[in-house]
């Protein structure tokens, strides 16, 4: 069984746990493999060694590649069968926590400031994204007959990528100015923890607390409805590399059908990105579906005019 999970790691990632299964199926313990290294001429320290296999950070300086190599023959493992797991080079400096192909903070949001200080009030960072990747993701809005956005109910499988995960960070954000807290509710999978707002730029953080801690590559099943009442006329997902398929619904109450919905896909807030219209079925709801969804921006929207 633990050669098929090496082999799936090798062939789908993430990097570290491919890495850490590589390492556990050869019986070496990290001071040994810190030693071979050693012996090639390829030192790496057992720190980074972990950081490397818990998804802390990645090797990407030229001495650290050398040592993947060495790695790789170490643990018999094809030339480049590691390498070609890691992505692009992570960017530096403000947004540094960061996984390969994963939208940075500014990319994904056009205040990524109000963001920080939520999770900030929470006592969590922008690192606690990139400790789940989201494989699969269906969401499901309801507009009610005075047109507001009544509910958002996720439908999430989630891999971890680090070790003892026991919480999934989650952020909602809405320009219609309310100060009313959001309420999470029909939690399976999970339960409501912390929840912190940063209201200047409408930014609402909260934890869902998983029903046990998991092992870096276990997947959860995991449910939860955001109840809103907002006016807004659109939502948006942020989606990342991971994502594997990936849907939205928006379903209105009879007495208030639009005259137009749609979705828009951009690659960042900066992008203009396409529109496509949608049609509104017999069950008053529209609907996309996508398998492997380019990473970025996904924007339902809709309105009456």
């Amino acid at each position: 069984m633990s050669g098929a999970r090496l082999a799936e790691a090798l062939s789908r990632g993430p990097f570290c746990l491919a890495l850490r299964l590589a390492v556990r199926e050869s019986g070496l313990s990290l001071d040994r493999l810190q030693f071979k290294l050693r012996e090639r001429g390829a030192p790496v320290s057992k720190t980074a060694l972990s950081y490397w296999q818990h998804g802390r950070n990645q090797p990407e300086r030229p001495e650290s590649l050398r040592a993947l190599a060495a790695i790789e023959e170490i643990l018999g493992l094809d030339a480049g069968a590691l390498a070609a797991l890691l992505g692009p080079p992570r960017p530096r400096g403000r947004w540094l926590v960061q996984k390969p192909g994963a939208l940075r903070p500014d990319q994904a949001w056009a205040r990524p400031d109000g963001l920080a200080r939520a999770l900030q009030r929470m006592g969590s960072s922008l690192d606690a994204f990139h400790q789940f990747a989201q494989l699969g993701l269906h969401l499901h809005l309801t507009v009610d007959a005075e047109q507001r956005l009544e509910s958002i109910s996720h439908h999430l499988v989630a891999r971890a990528d680090v070790d003892g995960i026991d919480r999934k960070i989650v952020a909602v954000r809405s320009d219609a100015g309310t100060t009313e807290p959001l309420e999470i509710t029909s939690t399976r999978g999970c339960r409501v923890g912390r929840q912190r707002q940063d209201e200047p730029t409408g930014f609402t953080t909260f934890e869902l607390l998983l029903d046990r801690p998991l092992r870096v590559g276990e997947l959860a099943v995991l449910h939860y409805k955001v109840r809103t009442s907002l006016p807004d006329t659109l939502h948006s997902q942020r989606v990342q590399q991971s994502m594997r398929d990936f849907s939205m619904q928006v379903s209105f109450a009879p007495s208030v059908l639009p005259a137009r919905v749609c979705r828009r896909y951009r690659s960042s807030v900066s992008d203009s990105g396409t529109v496509t219209d949608l049609s509104v079925g017999a069950s008053h709801t529209a609907a996309y579906a996508v398998l492997d969804p380019s990473p970025g921006i996904h924007t339902l929207a809709w309105d009456w005019f």
